[in-house]
């Protein structure tokens, strides 16, 4: 039992070598070949087997640097494409975002205009104190931002529960409109055109009062 496993440790350890020399035996045949005097004067004082070795030694070595450099190639040609493939979608995302800033300009010119009067007739009966300071609050955040309940919550001391019951009212009657994204579970708004126009609407009153 165990000289059989002597003899397949020693199969196992010669398939390994001979796999290991096959490129040294490949290319001291190729020089043999068409290289014979540089084939004598590598296996000068030395023995076919050392020689092997040897070739097969260097042809092993490049491969490996071969392999490192190829992988080095290809990490950098992934850089390069990733890098080109963000521009190219951020430089799309911008041309979309500026042909439907062009788009809805374009509507609003065609839509017809609202006048004064149109905006004073919109009610405020149905708008008590913690609508109005929602929608001041929505009015001092920068184009493209968005807040929630939660947010209110800290700065009105009320529950978040009871702003988002503002905030869905108000997003009913246009002041506010839903986007995309959460917080802590809350729907995101932001204030709408309508919401700015009323909000507006009710400082020419206060000023004039």
């Amino acid at each position: 039992m165990f000289s059989e496993f002597l003899t397949t440790l020693h199969d196992f350890g010669s398939a390994i070598y001979q796999g290991f020399v096959l490129p040294g035996k490949i290319c001291l045949l190729q020089l043999e070949v068409y290289a014979p005097d540089f084939a004598k004067l590598l296996s000068y004082g030395h023995g076919p087997a050392i020689v092997t070795f040897m070739l097969a030694l260097v042809v092993w070595t490049m491969a490996l640097v071969a392999l490192i450099l190829l992988r080095r190639l290809l990490l950098d040609l992934t850089r390069i494409v990733r890098s080109v493939i963000r521009t190219i979608i951020f430089r799309i995302t911008i041309e979309l975002g500026n042909f439907k800033s062009k788009l809805v300009c374009r509507f609003r010119k065609l839509a017809p205009k609202r006048n004064r009067e149109d905006l004073e007739s919109v009610p405020t009966i149905q708008f008590d104190d913690l609508d109005l300071a929602v929608l001041r609050s929505a009015s001092t955040l920068g184009p493209g931002f968005a807040l929630s309940a939660p947010e209110l919550a800290d700065e009105l001391t009320m529950r978040p529960a009871q702003i988002q019951r503002s905030l869905e009212k108000l997003s009913i009657n246009k002041m506010l409109d839903a986007v995309m994204g959460s917080t802590d579970d809350f729907d995101n708004y932001r204030l709408t055109d309508s919401g700015a126009a009323f909000l507006l609407m009710l400082q020419r009153q206060d000023a004039g009062a």
